[in-house]
């Protein structure tokens, strides 16, 4: 059986595949965050998960931030559990629970699947002395061809 595609005077067959890619990052987002959280908090060298906890609560109370539904004060063992768990589609971490646990680890790579899904890449500091080099080069051309042209008129 053949596939039928209406066309129309408005399709757009790039942007349909534009659109379907970001579906696919959207939908893959949270199990990526996920399982990037739990990476950290696996591989930590001096922060197990009952301390991550502990320092994330410690964060959310000191900023007056509640990190979860409901009247909890505390970010618990379990809670945490939860939001690292990819598999677990019932309990997504917040904005600012992957926020206070990336203060709490000190570890951004939690953040990268987000950034990465928008087309975003962090810069380092030597990106970004690379890109303060850069720019010095290019405004001392713009000044040595500025100098060349003064030259030429007098």
């Amino acid at each position: 059986m053949k596939k039928v595609q209406q066309l129309t005077l408005f399709y757009d067959e790039e942007a349909e595949i534009e659109q379907q890619k970001m579906a696919v990052a959207l939908a893959s987002l949270l199990p990526m965050i996920r399982s990037t959280m739990n990476r950290v908090a696996e591989s930590h060298p001096l922060l197990s998960r009952d301390l991550i906890a502990d320092r994330m609560s410690d964060i959310s109370r000191s900023s007056g931030v509640k990190l979860s539904r409901g009247n909890a004060k505390s970010v618990k063992t379990a809670s945490l559990a939860k939001w690292l768990a990819p598999e677990d589609r019932e309990h997504p971490p917040g904005i600012l629970a992957l926020a206070a646990f990336i203060m709490a680890t000190g570890d951004i790579r939690p953040l990268m699947p987000l950034l990465n899904a928008l087309g975003l890449e962090v810069m380092t500091e030597e990106d970004k002395k690379f890109r303060d080099y850069g720019k010095a080069v290019i405004e001392t051309k713009k000044a040595q061809k500025k100098k060349h042209q003064l030259e030429a008129d007098l």
